[in-house]
């Protein structure tokens, strides 16, 4: 069951200009390029420092300085998706080569030796890893999501244990309560979908998200304080949820492939989305928890109509942009200084399911005790 409520915004009158709002860092198209379909290299930032994953190894940025320069960490010319670090050691996520794809290095990069587990040998579709991920607190514990399904390992990839048959665009765990685990993507059917997990991979419930058309359902992005309020991307739609996942609002937004959206890290009620239509790439925010969004900033693309955005990361009062042709910033507040036109938005509200959930989004079986839980999106108190 559904319902379909229009909400009408007050629209003001704006100029958008192109070219002025997203900065190059200067890694360049040639490090940047696409490798193929499924490459998409990630960034990380730890402390003041930018890494990067590039098609010709691992880059670093010293983001307190503006004269800084790009330097070479290690995987030298090894093609990166994404990497994950333990104390000294980094274990890389390689793309596409002869099956070699997990590359452990003791010495932070400079050498390197092939760690791939052998289940991911075993089948034609090998040869593609797309995405590998970290346990917020505990670094042993890991996820690779292949074309054979999803991965997990408890020992920094030295084994891995198959969890899903989905092959997920996305996954990730949820960072305030990490026995969630994620996948989202788009069906065989061409439809959005979100593959959750709310006790550490044992079981999965899978949702197929209410949208106009075929669409698919990007990175979800988490809020920093509150563990209910989810939201993710997709065509033209921003989907959200307030009750960790059980059921969805859609809402039609700007016309653009969002793949990205991200909570900002000291006023959480701003949201922010990064996409691309097909000559530009586009940011907009929202500064009421995606009730109302400005409309998008918009980069006219460096390289060509199918420029992908990679990633996409905050530091200090920026934004950054990974694509194919470099690494962009933009400021925070002159993003929200663009908020002079809202657009009107449909928003679909969706029940996926009417059971009732603790607060850690389990599913009652019984008759809930004295406490707060979840019902129908909205939590409940049982005094009884």
């Amino acid at each position: 069951m559904k319902r379909l409520v229009i909400l009408t915004l007050v629209v003001f009158l704006s100029v958008v200009t192109y070219g002025q709002q997203f900065i190059p860092l200067g890694l360049g198209a040639e490090k940047c390029e696409r490798k193929g379909h499924g490459f998409q290299p990630q960034m990380h930032i730890e402390g003041d420092v930018l890494y990067v994953c590039t098609n010709q190894g691992l880059y670093s940025k010293d983001l307190t300085s503006e004269e800084s320069t790009w330097q070479l960490v290690g995987f030298k010319n090894v093609p990166l998706q994404d990497y994950v670090r333990k104390g000294g050691d980094i274990l890389a996520l390689r793309y596409n080569v002869n099956g070699e794809f997990l590359l452990l290095s003791l010495d932070g990069g400079k050498t390197y030796e092939d760690v791939t587990y052998d289940i991911f040998k075993d089948s034609t579709y090998y040869v593609n890893l797309r995405s590998l991920v970290q346990h917020p607190s505990n670094p042993n514990t890991l996820l690779v999501s292949s074309l054979m399904g999803l991965f997990q390992s408890s020992d920094f990839g030295q084994t891995w244990s198959k969890l899903t048959d989905i092959r997920a665009g996305f996954t990730g765990y949820h960072p305030l309560n990490p026995e969630i685990i994620y996948e989202s993507g788009e069906s065989y059917s061409m439809l959005p979908y979100l593959n959750i997990s709310y006790d550490s991979g044992q079981t999965w419930t899978y949702l197929q998200l209410d949208s106009p058309g075929d669409n698919c359902a990007n990175r979800i992005a988490f809020h920093p304080v509150d563990p209910n309020r989810w939201i993710v991307g997709g065509y033209g739609i921003a989907y959200l949820s307030y009750d960790i996942g059980h059921t969805w609002d859609t809402q039609i937004v700007s016309d653009a492939l969002w793949r990205f959206a991200i909570y900002d890290d000291v006023e959480s009620d701003i949201i922010y989305m990064a996409g691309r239509t097909n000559d530009k790439i586009e940011v907009m925010c929202s500064g009421d928890s995606g009730k109302t969004w400005n409309i998008p900033i918009a980069e006219p693309m460096n390289k060509s109509s199918t420029e992908v955005i990679y990633d996409l990361k905050q530091y200090d009062d920026k934004l950054l942009f990974y694509t194919e042709s470099d690494v962009y910033v933009i400021s925070k507040a002159e993003l929200r200084a663009k908020t002079t036109f809202v657009r009107s938005i449909n928003t679909v509200m969706t029940g996926t399911s009417s059971g009732i959930y603790d607060l850690l989004g389990r599913r009652m079986t019984s008759q809930p005790t004295k406490g707060i839980y979840i019902q129908n999106g909205k939590k409940i108190i049982n005094n009884k």
